[in-house]
């Protein structure tokens, strides 16, 4: 069992690893644009009112 934790614990270093030095090679600006252009995207959808009840319901349902 203890076995187990460890290689578990050591596969998640390495895709967390992994995962930073993937980042890393985005510029700068092309994640600000990302970031810009998904907030807008959001903020579009939350003016719907199904999304908007969606995104409550869930966030209530996280809650629990």
């Amino acid at each position: 069992m203890e076995r187990q934790r460890r290689s578990a614990l050591k596969l998640v270093r390495q895709e967390k690893q992994s995962a930073l030095k993937q980042v890393e090679e985005i510029p700068m600006p092309v994640l600000l644009g990302i970031a810009l252009v998904s907030g807008f995207l959001v903020e579009r959808l939350w003016h719907y009112p199904n999304t908007s009840q969606l995104i409550r319901l869930a966030i209530a349902y996280r809650a629990f």
